[in-house]
């Protein structure tokens, strides 16, 4: 009988640049599980409590810990030792005390910060919306959940303030929309990837384009103006973070 399913490891030498391990270490390493993140975006739990926090020796001992619930994701308890953690994801080890969450950054992609407030909450990005029965709107977030916003007259939805490009504060346990920060000219805001990842400015230009090129945003970093595309940005409030956002 054929082999089934694909592998559940990946060579070191292939993992992204942001995953701080000796590529000649070992020849392989756990590979994230398919999710809410894309492989190349995101950090596995094992890689996450063994390679980066060093809480564990092994990825055996790793699984010892998440077996028994120790380790928390967005406030729920994580089993699978390849879990693929991204961005805005919370990390909450209560055994040690420590919260973290996982932002941009400008050397290596990702990095894990520690928080020490607003670990309930999460900002997601809307990256689309569809219209389901009844005319209730469901938000597609960037994180993979679906949010679904009741409307009481699909003919005149006054509900239907999102649009996509906002971003949206939610409780990550109940998935209640607390705070929504609209997507437009003057708002602060992270670039999520490419080269400018990292950096943070005020929105003073977007620029939609018809055809093959990319629509663009020009962000002001205390004076310095530069270009990235829509799909890198995600605004944060008006003028601060609506969460903790450490830098």
């Amino acid at each position: 009988m054929g082999k089934k399913g694909g592998s559940t490891f990946q060579k070191r030498l292939n993992t992204p640049g942001f995953w701080k391990v000796p590529k000649k270490h070992d020849k392989y390493i756990t590979k994230p599980s398919p999710g809410p993140h894309k492989s190349k975006e995101c950090f596995t739990l094992t890689y996450i409590m063994r390679d980066h926090l060093k809480l564990a020796t092994t990825a055996k001992e790793v699984r010892a810990i998440l077996h028994e619930g120790k380790v928390k994701v967005d406030g729920k308890p994580i089993k699978d030792h390849r879990y693929p953690a991204g961005l805005m994801d919370v990390i909450e080890i209560p055994d040690i005390e420590k919260i973290y969450r996982i932002l941009p950054d400008n050397a290596y992609y990702r990095k894990l910060v520690e928080i020490s407030k607003d670990a309930e909450f999460k900002l997601c990005k809307v990256k689309n919306k569809t219209t389901l029965k009844k005319g209730t709107i469901q938000l597609n977030l960037h994180d993979g959940r679906n949010i679904l916003v009741p409307v009481k007259d699909p003919i005149k939805p006054d509900e239907d303030v999102y649009k996509v490009n906002d971003v949206i504060k939610i409780d990550v346990l109940t998935q209640e929309i607390k705070k929504h920060v609209k997507f437009e000219k003057g708002k602060l805001a992270i670039v999520t990837a490419g080269v400018n990842n990292g950096r943070m400015g005020k929105i003073v230009d977007i620029t939609k384009r018809f055809g093959p090129n990319a629509d663009t945003v020009t962000l002001d970093d205390e004076g310095s103006t530069f270009d990235t595309s829509l799909d890198f940005v995600m605004v944060l409030g008006d003028k601060k973070p609506i969460i903790e956002f450490p830098v």
